[in-house]
C-alpha cells in the first residue's frame, strides 16, 4: 500500500486524473468493503471540511451505508444512488454520495470493476481542487489505516 500511495503522489504531482484509482483496486484485493469504508471516511473527512445546506439532508445516506450496506440487495443500492442523484440542485457532495451508493450496488451485484470505478468517482469528487495537500493527505492516510487495520486482523 504504501507504494501505490507514492505512485498516487506522483500522480497528482503530474495532475494526472484517477489518482484514486490503484487505492481503491488495491483496498478492493483485501475485500470490498475495504475500497467502501474509504470512500465512506473520504466523505466524511471532506463533509467535515466544508459549508453545505445540503449535508444535513445528505447525512442520513452516508449512516445508511455504514449501517446497512450489507443488508440491502443491489438493487435497493441503486434505488437509494438514484434517489440521492435526482435530488435538486446538485452539489459535489452529494454526487459522491449517489457514486458511492452506486460503488455498493456494484459489488453487491458481484461487479468488482464497476464497484471500483464508481468508488475512484467518488473519491475524486472529494478533492476538487487538486493541489489541496492537506486534504489529500488526510485521504491517503485513512487508506493506509483502513488497509494496515485488516492486515493486523488478518
Amino acid at each position: 500500500m504504501k507504494q501505490i500511495i507514492e505512485n498516487v503522489k506522483q500522480t497528482i504531482a503530474q495532475k494526472e486524473i484517477l489518482w484514486a484509482h490503484p487505492i481503491a483496486l488495491e483496498l478492493q484485493k483485501y475485500h470490498y468493503s475495504l475500497a467502501i469504508q474509504w470512500a465512506i471516511e473520504c466523505i466524511q473527512i471532506y463533509s467535515s471540511e466544508i459549508k453545505s445546506d445540503k449535508l444535513s439532508q445528505l447525512n442520513k445516506y452516508i449512516q445508511q451505508a455504514v449501517q446497512e450496506q450489507n443488508i440491502l440487495t443491489p438493487s435497493q443500492c441503486d434505488e437509494i444512488s438514484r434517489e440521492i442523484w435526482y435530488l435538486p440542485e446538485r452539489e459535489e457532495i452529494q454526487t459522491a454520495i449517489a457514486r458511492l451508493w452506486a460503488s455498493i450496488a456494484a459489488f453487491r451485484d458481484g461487479e468488482e470493476q464497476g464497484g471500483i470505478i464508481e468508488t475512484t468517482r467518488t473519491v475524486e469528487l472529494l478533492l476538487p481542487d487538486i493541489s489541496d495537500r492537506r486534504l489529500l493527505d488526510r485521504y491517503l492516510e485513512a487508506a493506509v489505516r483502513i488497509c494496515e487495520a485488516y492486515k493486523s486482523q488478518n
